[in-house]
C-alpha cells in the first residue's frame, strides 16, 4: 500500500512554501511588489526558473531568478 503526503494531494499554491528557497523568493517578492498579486509574481517566477533548468550549478539559481523578476516588475512600476 502506498502513501501519499499532502502536498501530493492539495496543489501547490504561490506564495504558501516559504519552507523552499522559491517559496521564500515568492514571499519577498509579493511582499516588495504588493501591486502585482501573489499568482503573477508566481508565475514570474517559474518562467525564470525554467531558463535555468539546465544549469550546471543549481546554488545561483533562486539569486538568479530574483534578480530577473525583480527587474521585470521594476520595469513595470516604472511604465
Amino acid at each position: 500500500m502506498s502513501t501519499q503526503t499532502l502536498g501530493a494531494l492539495v496543489p501547490e499554491q504561490p506564495g504558501t512554501r516559504p519552507d523552499t528557497p522559491f517559496g521564500h523568493l515568492e514571499d519577498r517578492l509579493t511582499r516588495d511588489f504588493a501591486t502585482v498579486g501573489a499568482e503573477s509574481v508566481h508565475d514570474l517566477v517559474e518562467r525564470e526558473r525554467a531558463r535555468f533548468t539546465d544549469a550546471p550549478i543549481q546554488a545561483f539559481v533562486p539569486i538568479l531568478v530574483e534578480r530577473a523578476v525583480r527587474a521585470v516588475l521594476g520595469s513595470r512600476q516604472l511604465a
